[in-house]
């Protein structure tokens, strides 16, 4: 696949996923630092995986192989077609212009394989694709919000993506975005926090709730930060719950009645909380070998009133 916007390479690894999943294949990723860099390739497209039945590579760079590497991709399509491998190779480089298009290279995953054109062109492209997007996302956008959001992102993929990624968090499935919701999603450099994530799970949203953390661990957010916001949020709902008051708690006024329906909520349900902050802090120091990031799924799970078991989408 041929293309400048790194979201459409993504896009395209994110749907072979499951069908590598199926076949029990390890994914691993190449870089290309030069022409030689096939020859690793070649090589590891003919290694039996100690991970998997077969591999999935993905490799990425804009060098070419060279005849030597061309005449063994070749071998290995043969392979391929002949049912002898069953490993998979994706070469994500930037857009091609005609001439390099026609190289032998180029050629040969034309003939062997698929050459996809991941180019957008102009805005019609880009607004299919983000129409498609927003239906996959259950955002229903009116004929001003979609101009607005074209308007705003100036012909950017990317952020006119992240704009309705954010968007189907603050509103509700099927609901009609009309302009004065998608503002709100419209800030530049606007982007998921430990204080949304506070947010989402005083309400109870789990769903929301794992993807905004899902989305911390993805950006890298230190689990010390995410067990922080966690760690508060209980401590205030179990002061609240033993009869102490909001204000005397430090919680603002804004935020009061959010707390305290929280605790209504989930009155007798927080017994194990502070064992289980105790448990993440453990693991977060290394003291124990236990996943940080499951653990804080399980205890996020658990403050927004859901069972463990129910909330593994």
């Amino acid at each position: 696949m041929h293309s400048d916007e790194p979201l459409l390479h993504q896009w395209l690894i994110d749907a072979c996923r499951p069908q590598w999943s199926a076949n029990s294949q390890f994914i691993k990723r190449m870089e290309l630092t030069s022409t030689k860099s096939w020859l690793d390739v070649v090589a590891e497209l003919n290694d039996l995986s100690l991970f998997g039945d077969s591999t999935a590579l993905i490799v990425t760079g804009n060098h070419k192989p060279d005849t030597k590497a061309i005449a063994r991709l070749s071998a290995f399509a043969d392979d391929v077609a002949g049912g002898h491998s069953h490993n998979h190779l994706i070469w994500c480089l930037p857009k091609q212009d005609k001439k390099s298009l026609s190289t032998k290279a180029i050629k040969l995953f034309d003939n062997q394989g698929l050459i996809i054109d991941g180019n957008v062109y102009n805005e019609s492209v880009r607004t299919d694709i983000l129409t498609a997007k927003a239906q996959e996302l259950g955002l229903i956008l009116s004929p001003d919000a979609w101009q607005m959001l074209l308007s705003h992102t100036e012909h950017h993929l990317l952020s006119a993506y992240q704009t309705l990624w954010r968007t189907s968090f603050l509103c509700t499935h099927g609901q009609m975005i009309g302009v004065d919701e998608l503002e709100w999603s419209l800030v530049d450099g606007a982007d998921f926090t430990v204080f949304h994530l506070s947010d989402t799970m005083l309400a109870g949203n789990a769903q929301k709730s794992l993807a905004i953390l899902h989305h911390l661990k993805r950006t890298e957010t230190a689990p010390s930060i995410v067990l922080w916001a966690v760690a508060k949020d209980v401590r205030l709902i179990l002061q609240i719950q033993a009869g102490k008051v909001p204000s005397e708690l430090g919680i603002w006024q804004s935020k009061a009645y959010t707390y305290e329906q929280t605790a209504r909520r989930l009155c007798g349900q927080g017994g194990q909380w502070l064992s289980s902050v105790y448990d993440i802090d453990r693991a977060i120091k290394g003291v124990s070998d236990k996943d940080v990031w499951q653990l804080l799924t399980d205890l996020v799970l658990s403050v927004c009133g859901v069972g463990i078991n129910e909330g593994r989408y």
